[in-house]
């Protein structure tokens, strides 16, 4: 062991003796036994501290011999015992005052502890109520507002996986990924979906969890008397042997469910009787055990929002995406990431060349995907990795696009990095009078020294072919040093174009560039319509992001 690793475990050692600890000699890891509050409380506890490194708080557990009458402390998890006396995250500890942060931890595990036995931190544990509610889990796909019947299904979304649990409608992206496997829909169990306005909880002066239906249904309630009942009113109708409650509150969605008794299977109670067994069940609910499942989030809103918070994303967009290589390829990821082809948009992507061998060093894709077009291959890939999104392609050439015709899109955006197909979109837009949408253009100029993008479709500001009026002469924004050439490779088959050299790092960033952009434009607070990110400054200049204005040089403003 290192010399400093030895000091720290002994700074430790001697801050916990001090504190009234004692080594644990019998354990292989550094575990001391001492007291919490050791004046008021005298909580016994142990605590681990095997890690030096104090990625996490030092793990502190309650020994077994301490209890409170008739009451449960919040942040006291699991069978372990274990007590939670910092929020994830909540906190740096210090790794080289290995002393002072064991006494730190010590000294908030104490205030901790006697704001819990005090019940002055009750309201804690609606906070953690999904880590008492169960370590299962299914998937929960349905509109924020939807309250009602649906089903239980288990579904194959991993071809071949266990099946997954999941709550949805019929028309669910979820069922659309099982269907795709080619297995029939199964039918489930059937599902009342409630909800309410309240943070559900447990209620201290109970045992947690309910042992059964009883127990259970006295949680519900003290947690909300409209919920009692309801699993066992399920059975009244319908066929499933199982049933489920889901109920949708303020800090989650918690599922619990029960099987019917073996002796209510039975197919008098089935058809004759189906209707008396809530009253049946009432009766035996001290021997009718009670499943609880915790819901996870799957519906498009919170999978493409949870990240970005309040910032807009590109939900309900429809994006056309002008090529797929080395730029594009990141950049359909992460367009797709940022809810492109969600929310009733769609994301399409045009490419007329396919993936070679020598484009896999620097493209999103690899070795399944060679020889096949690019478009269609990280539409196929989109597809695989978010099912629920809307992700089309086309294989045409992008000057096929109809001049002087509105397009189906709400923005283009061009990562070709091809300068003379990028000015005849550009000629293409400008000509088009308003009919086409914004064009968002993106490129690596040098041997990637720099990343540019530029946000065009507004006549009070620079085209494309503004920022370079002449092909001959100077650019408005000078970006790359004088004397400065680019390097071009040859390559190995004579008809591939010549290749010009640069890390994968530099389409990743530019691919960042631009979806930053597209996030802009889709909040409608675009700000700079011209950006850049410099590399390379022995190459390049640094240019500032700026607002151009036409140029009256400009020959395709010029001409309208």
């Amino acid at each position: 062991m290192d010399e400093r690793d030895i000091q720290s475990l002994h700074q430790m050692h001697d801050a916990l003796i001090q504190r009234g600890f004692e080594r644990l000699w019998t354990s292989e890891c550094a575990i001391y036994r001492g007291l919490l509050d050791p004046t008021g409380l005298k909580v016994p506890v142990r605590i681990d501290v095997s890690s030096i490194d104090f990625v996490r708080p030092p793990p502190i557990y309650v020994e077994d011999s301490y209890h409170i009458t008739g009451r449960r402390l919040p942040h006291l998890l699991g069978e372990s015992r274990s007590f939670c006396y910092y929020a994830t995250g909540a906190v740096v500890l210090d790794r080289y005052n290995p002393g002072g942060t064991i006494l730190q931890c010590l000294e908030q595990a104490d205030s901790v502890m006697r704001k819990a036995v005090r019940g002055q931190a009750d309201t804690d544990f609606a906070d953690e109520f999904h880590s008492y509610w169960s370590s299962f889990f299914l998937l929960v796909d349905l509109p924020s507002d939807f309250t009602g019947k649906t089903r239980v299904r288990y579904l194959d979304l991993d071809h071949g996986a266990d099946p997954t649990p999941v709550i949805c409608l019929d028309d669910s992206w979820l069922i659309d990924v099982h269907r795709s496997t080619g297995k029939a829909l199964p039918e489930g169990d059937e599902c009342v979906v409630v909800s309410t306005d309240k943070a559900l909880s447990l209620n201290p002066n109970e045992e947690w969890p309910p042992a059964n239906l009883s127990d259970f249904n006295r949680w519900l309630g003290w947690m909300d008397p409209k919920f009692v009942g309801m699993l066992e009113r399920g059975f009244a109708s319908g066929k499933s042997l199982t049933r489920y409650v889901a109920i949708r509150a303020a800090n989650g969605t918690y599922v619990f469910s029960a099987s019917l008794p073996t002796v209510l299977q039975k197919e008098e109670f089935q058809k004759s009787r189906q209707s008396n067994l809530p009253v049946v069940l009432n009766r035996l609910s001290k021997k009718v055990p009670v499943t609880r499942t915790s819901g996870v989030p799957a519906d498009t809103d919170y999978i493409f929002s949870r990240n970005m918070g309040n910032m807009n994303n590109l939900s309900g967009k429809r994006i056309l995406l002008i090529g797929v290589g080395t730029i594009g390829g990141f950049l359909a990821h992460q367009l797709a990431q940022s809810g492109a082809g969600s929310g009733g948009g769609q994301l399409v992507l045009l490419d007329t060349d396919v993936l070679r061998t020598a484009n896999i060093g620097r493209h999103l894709l690899g070795i399944p995907f060679i020889n096949q077009n690019k478009a269609e291959s990280c539409s196929e890939f989109l597809k695989q990795q978010l099912p629920m999104l809307d992700v089309g392609f086309r294989t045409h050439d992008a000057l096929d696009l109809p001049l002087g015709e509105n397009l189906p899109y709400d923005l283009i955006i061009d990562a070709t990095g091809e300068e003379a197909l990028s000015l005849a979109l550009n000629e293409r837009a400008v000509r088009s009078r308003g009919a086409w949408p914004p064009i968002l253009f993106g490129y690596l100029m040098g041997n990637g020294a720099m990343a540019q993008a530029l946000l065009t479709g507004n006549r009070d500001y620079a085209c494309l072919k503004c920022l370079k009026p002449q092909l001959s002469g100077e650019p408005r924004f000078r970006s790359l040093r004088p004397d400065i050439e680019v390097v071009k490779v040859a390559n190995m088959q004579c008809a591939d174009p010549l290749h010009i050299p640069y890390p994968v790092t530099r389409s990743v960033v530019a691919a960042a560039l631009i979806c930053e952009m597209a996030l802009a434009w889709a909040g409608e607070a675009v700000g700079h319509r011209f950006r850049s990110h410099l590399f390379d400054q022995e190459r390049a200049y640094l240019v500032k992001d700026g607002n151009p204005t036409p140029s009256r040089d400009c020959p395709a403003c010029r001409a309208t």
